[in-house]
């Protein structure tokens, strides 16, 4: 039988070998690449898809092309609320439910002078399961409008 000593031995590499793949290869994982197409347009998205990813969202870009955004998959249809934490660029933030747009957050900016508990909350105007955020001015750039239809390839 082992001893306890070399039993510690055996065990902390495991343990951190166990730790480095979940960091790694779940929690900081590249965020995976798909494309959405609201009505007519077309965007490739980076996808938010994890607690973490949703988290960090777009937080430190500092530029997002006219075809760039970030799609935020939730699996499940809840009201949204978003804040612009640690955001370098301004966005519009469109509001999806079941492949439709319910509602955008136009021309929101950054706040890098605001404390975290005074960010301005955005909030879906019902409960959805998808959000869509791209460059500033997109929404009425592209004509975008309520009841568009959503289609979303990963």
């Amino acid at each position: 039988m082992f001893k306890t000593s070399e039993l510690w031995l055996f065990l902390i590499p495991v343990v951190a070998i166990a730790a480095y793949v979940y960091f790694n290869i779940l929690v900081i994982r590249e965020a995976p690449f798909g494309r959405v197409v609201v009505g007519d347009d077309e965007f490739k998205v980076e996808v938010a898809d994890t607690i973490l990813a949703r988290q960090r969202g777009l937080s430190g870009k500092e530029k997002l092309n006219a075809d760039e955004g970030m799609l935020f998959l939730f699996g499940s249809v809840a009201p949204r609320r978003f804040w612009m934490k640690d955001m370098l660029i301004p966005i519009d933030i469109i509001w999806i439910n079941e492949n439709e747009v319910v509602g955008f957050a136009k021309n929101v900016e950054p706040e890098p002078e605001v404390q975290t508990g005074e960010l301005n909350i955005y909030e879906s105007p019902i409960p959805v399961d998808t959000v869509l955020e791209v460059p500033a001015g997109t929404v009425e750039e592209r004509g975008i409008k309520v009841g568009d239809s959503v289609s979303i390839s990963l």
